[in-house]
């Protein structure tokens, strides 16, 4: 018995493929079963007759929900190959190395924030599972300092994490499912990006204040952790070389410029890529790329995207089977119902709980998205919020909670790197999590409350 037992896999979530492909044939029986409606000048109301949808009739939708995408599609295309440019030329790399050497005998007050905000950015400016690669910087910043490896994953997981949600770059999928300007509200985003990295630095600093103090203090439980600290390699000798100081600006400015051009001078979506790639194209240049190079990293990084315009085409098809099937309105009515006596401004954080729970079971962004959205914009709709604060309020629900997800391959790899058992990392940065929770639910009721549109 205890050898089957032994031998029993551990439950393991599907495919996101298969998750999607399932959604799809249960929603598609849903128009079977669930109430017809519509909402009429903002009035949900139910129709005669329920209109299913068939089964083949879904699958073809499949195809009209990639068409269908095209905007989004072109951008996550576009991006993908001029970010995979960027981070390809190591120059952002050279940079964290360089700071990190000029100021190792700074001490944990001063290190430990300045590498949490480096991570922070290049989280909320480069953010994938692909940042991964970063957290050995912050495990060998914590060995240098003689800390524990719960200080290595905070500086350099959790801090990309915090980046990575809230970033200003990374909302134009949701924003423009529900029909809000990408990229709006870039200069309040970076904002926020900025106070949430504030938070996140001074609490993974007291907390290696207390174990530098008392390593018995550790969250690790024991001090085993310590007999790793003689293995710590040399900080690598690095300068601030003028050419990488160069391309990581360039690598970050060109996401406000093509905002600017796109809101500020109103040249529309297509001034974002008409902004990023050339720019890209001057940064692996800089970089001592040839075009050969160039082409072949771009391509690496549009055909990294690929996958991710398929499941949004796929939950476009969900999107079109709920609106044929007329039970998308249904579902919103039904769902904001609790959140109706709320106020618009508790139900903004309704959603975004909403959301949150819904991250577990589908740990992809642009998935969720699509998904949720055409859920979220009439009930946003219907509870009298913007859909530039119901692009905060799934910004949030999606975002911080990854940091806690044991279903995202990021979240439990860097763990693994950091050698930080997944159940003491939990119980660490559980406070951390509800304080920032509540600090975005906060900020997301305030916005509500003034009318942010973001422009």
């Amino acid at each position: 018995m205890a050898t089957k037992a032994a031998e029993k896999k551990s439950f393991k979530l599907p495919h996101l493929f298969f998750l999607l492909l399932g959604l799809l044939i249960v929603i598609t029986l849903l128009t079977y079963v669930l109430p017809a409606g519509e909402f009429v000048e903002g009035v949900y109301t139910p129709l005669a007759e329920r209109t299913p949808v068939s089964l083949p009739q879904a699958f073809l939708y499949i195809y009209d929900g990639i068409a269908n995408s095209a905007m989004i599609l072109a951008m996550l295309l576009s991006i993908g190959g001029c970010v995979q440019i960027g981070l390809a030329t190591k120059a952002i790399d050279r940079v964290i190395d360089g700071l990190i050497y000029k100021m190792k005998d700074a001490g944990s007050t001063v290190l430990i924030p300045v590498v949490f905000f480096l991570m922070a950015l290049l989280g909320g400016f480069g953010g994938s599972d692909a940042l991964i690669a970063v957290i050995p910087i912050g495990v060998l910043v914590a060995k240098k300092l003689r800390l524990d490896p719960i200080v290595g994953a905070g500086v350099s997981y959790l801090g990309t994490m915090v980046g990575f949600s809230t970033s200003p770059s990374g909302v134009y999928i949701i924003q423009g499912l529900l029909g809000v300007d990408p990229y709006s509200g870039f200069g309040f985003r970076v904002l926020n990006l900025l106070m949430c990295a504030t938070i996140g630095a001074v609490f993974v600093t007291l907390y290696a204040k207390r174990v530098e103090k008392d390593p018995s203090k550790s969250a690790m439980g024991d001090l085993s952790w310590q007999a790793d600290l003689n293995d710590a390699g040399e900080l690598k000798a690095a300068e601030l070389n003028p050419k990488d100081v160069l391309l990581t600006v360039l690598f970050f400015a060109q996401f406000p410029l093509g905002i600017f051009c796109n809101l500020g001078l109103g040249l529309g979506m297509g001034a974002l890529v008409a902004v990023l790639i050339p720019m890209s194209v001057l940064i692996g240049f800089i970089a001592g790329m040839d075009s050969d190079e160039i082409g072949n990293t771009f391509a690496k990084g549009v055909g990294s995207m690929g996958f991710i315009c398929f499941i949004i085409g796929m939950a476009g098809a969900i999107s079109l089977v709920m609106k044929n099937g007329h039970i998308i309105d249904t579902v919103a009515y039904y769902a904001s119902l609790p959140l109706k006596n709320l106020g618009s401004g508790f139900a903004a954080i309704g959603i975004s709980m909403v959301v949150a729970a819904i991250n577990f079971m589908v740990p992809s962004a642009s998935a969720k998205a699509a998904a949720l959205a055409p859920i979220v914009k009439p009930m946003a709709e219907v509870l009298n919020i913007h859909g530039q604060v119901a692009t905060q309020a799934f910004q949030i629900g999606d975002g911080f909670c990854n940091m806690i997800s044991p279903f995202l391959g990021w979240t439990m790899g860097g763990l693994a790197i950091a050698k930080v058992p997944y159940q003491k990392w939990v119980k660490w940065v559980a406070p951390l999590l509800g304080i920032l929770l509540v600090f975005e639910w906060a900020v997301l009721f305030v916005l509500n409350s003034i009318g942010w549109t973001g422009l």
